[in-house]
């Protein structure tokens, strides 16, 4: 089978689409783990509650997965820090 040079230069334009939305995907979500960091660490420094560092460990556990990548995890930890601290999300 032999691929003639128009098929081969729409595919490669559909490989090259494909793999630039996975890379815009991949940096909202990043931007969004920095922007919920952020917001957490903001909270705990107008905190002075006693629960304080189980939220930090939160926004721990939220930092190393989304630094591994494991956005929606990170997310979540960071979301479960601003609820100890009693901030809305």
């Amino acid at each position: 089978m032999r691929i003639s040079t128009p098929t081969a230069f729409v595919l490669a334009l559909c490989v090259a689409a494909g793999s630039t939305a996975a890379l815009a995907g991949d940096q909202e979500n990043s931007s969004s783990c920095v922007a919920a960091g952020r917001q957490v660490s903001a909270a705990l420094e107008s905190s002075q509650q006693a629960n304080a560092d189980a939220a930090r460990q939160e926004k721990r556990m939220g930092l190393e997965f989304c630094n591994a990548g494991f956005y929606h995890q990170g997310l979540v930890h960071y979301a479960k820090a601003l609820e100890i601290l009693g901030a809305k999300g």
